[in-house]
């Protein structure tokens, strides 16, 4: 509880004090909410500490203690990267969340390449290079979970632009309803 409170504490003193916000984030023992703390307070700093903050954050949520935490949890770090242009930094942390998603998980953990997806969709560039491993991490796995993903992600209009993704997720809708028949 004590990570959910300073987190929630964070998002108020950010934008009063970025510099006690970032000693309350620093503070926060569990690394999914010290990550997203982080994260909010990289936003919020000026061009000179964004990257450090941002390499903590990342850091955070790397040691969380599964890989779809890491990179759901990563994706906050990712976000605010991308937001501030910092490409080269954003790529970085992209190669290290294609190596998570790439760890031996269970199907449907591997979905967790869906938040990076929805993380990177704006961005052609990375979305070329994600394309296999979000391919291989999206290729198994039934459920109402992974339909409703499906369908979500062909309904976006980013993604809808995009062929390669569009024809993956549609033959993975079809095999879907194949195995529910």
């Amino acid at each position: 509880m004590q990570g959910v409170k300073v987190r929630g504490q964070v998002h108020i003193e950010v934008k009063r004090d970025v510099k006690h916000a970032y000693t309350l984030a620093r503070s926060i023992k569990h690394p999914w909410y010290r990550c997203q703390a982080l994260a909010q307070v990289a936003d919020h700093a000026n061009l000179n500490e964004i990257e450090s903050i941002l390499k903590e954050s990342f850091s955070s949520a790397l040691s969380c203690h599964d890989e779809n935490r890491r990179v759901t949890v990563a994706c906050w770090t990712l976000r605010v990267a991308l937001e501030h242009q910092l490409m080269e930094l954003a790529k970085v942390f992209l190669g290290k969340l294609v190596y998570q998603v790439n760890q031996d998980m269970d199907p449907l953990s591997k979905w967790c390449a869906v938040t990076v997806l929805y993380t990177i969709k704006t961005h052609s560039e990375l979305l070329e290079g994600f394309f296999p491993t979000f391919a291989n991490a999206t290729a198994k796995g039934y459920g109402w979970q992974v339909e409703r993903h499906i369908k979500y992600l062909l309904l976006d209009e980013d993604i809808k632009n995009n062929k390669k993704y569009v024809d993956h997720l549609s033959t993975r809708l079809d095999s879907i309803l194949r195995w529910k028949k």
